[in-house]
């Protein structure tokens, strides 16, 4: 196991020198990095695979940094949402525990767009972490590529090996989030992966908006899961919308979720005329002050008990190596 601290008790003081350091091959005590607490201001990319990364406090031990996509590079350009992450996970079979990665480049109606964690790897799993920004702070989905070959350098993982995965690849798609704690405004939640979030707690902004704008493609059978969720917020009462599709046909489910009066009673919205809810937006078993469904766009699915029965990790993520992250 590597140590990282600020202090220097550790052998590196910096996360991205301990990754950097991880042999390629090896076992999980070797490929393991344990981080002290202390606030750690640097972007990290993870780009090796079957890595263990774990904080010794989940508030305590911060990642953070501040880029923003309205920021303007020397060549007059922005740097735009996808070169904006503080923390970007390109490699397959990556677990992070116990860390708040945070971006605080500040209010999205001034900076732009403002990614905290860009999660582009496969079977990758995050439990009892916290992440924090305003717009846009948590993308699930594939590289950009051209967009981000400038950032990667030469930390090339396994994302960049398949671009189209937002196409409806079956596999190559997919995270698992369990006991964590995001927070952001407009969109927060976004891209094309197939996502499951068990016992998380999301939290709009002041700011209000949209916690999911999923960009399901139409022959993925799940988008967005979420299960015995918390959504609440600063903003104002019913400001907090479920979800917009980014992409026509996407897919975002609610089930067994606590929802506050920040939430809106109509749930999910249109994005524009072609992007409108659809039957691949649900919910089942609400529970909270907007546990009243009556209010809910009619086009929004109500499922059945044994469609919710149905709807596992297993059914979402298995895809075609029978991953199950939910079992340890």
């Amino acid at each position: 196991m590597i140590t990282v601290a600020l202090d220097g008790s550790g052998q590196y003081t910096s996360l991205q020198a301990a990754i950097d350091a991880l042999p390629v091959e090896g076992s999980e005590e070797d490929r393991t990095v344990f981080i002290r607490k202390g606030v750690y201001r640097e972007r990290v990319i993870v780009h090796k695979n079957h890595v263990r990364i774990v904080g010794e406090d989940a508030e305590e031990t911060v990642l953070t940094w501040s880029s923003f996509a309205l920021q303007i590079h020397p060549d007059g350009t922005e740097r735009t949402t996808f070169r904006s992450w503080t923390m970007m996970v390109c490699a397959d079979d990556v677990t992070v525990e116990n860390l708040t990665v945070r971006n605080d480049a500040g209010d999205g109606t001034v900076v732009g767009q403002a990614v905290a964690v860009y999660a582009a790897g496969d079977r990758d799993v995050w439990k009892n972490c916290r992440m924090i920004a305003h717009q846009d702070t948590l993308y699930c989905g594939p590289l950009r590529i051209p967009d981000v070959v400038d950032d990667l350098g030469s930390r090339v993982g396994c994302a960049e090996q398949v671009p189209l995965v937002q196409d409806g690849h079956p596999s190559r798609s997919r995270q698992y989030f369990e006991r964590c704690y995001i927070q952001g405004d407009v969109d927060f939640i976004f891209g094309s992966y197939r996502c499951w979030f068990e016992d998380c707690t999301l939290f709009m902004n002041q700011r209000g908006g949209w916690y999911t704008a999923a960009n399901t493609h139409a022959s993925q059978p799940w988008g967005f899961v979420f299960r015995r969720c918390r959504l609440t917020g600063a903003c104002a009462e019913g400001k907090a919308f479920l979800g917009r599709p980014w992409r026509a046909g996407s897919a975002a489910v609610f089930l067994s979720c606590d929802m506050d009066a920040h939430v809106a009673p109509e749930g999910f919205t249109d994005w524009d005329e072609t992007r409108v809810i659809t039957a691949r937006y649900g919910e089942w078993g609400t529970t909270g002050v907007r546990a009243d469904l009556s209010f809910r766009d009619p086009r929004e699915k109500r499922l059945t008990d044994a469609e919710a029965a149905a709807l596992t990790p297993a059914a979402v993520l298995s895809g075609t190596d029978g991953w199950r992250p939910d079992l340890g």
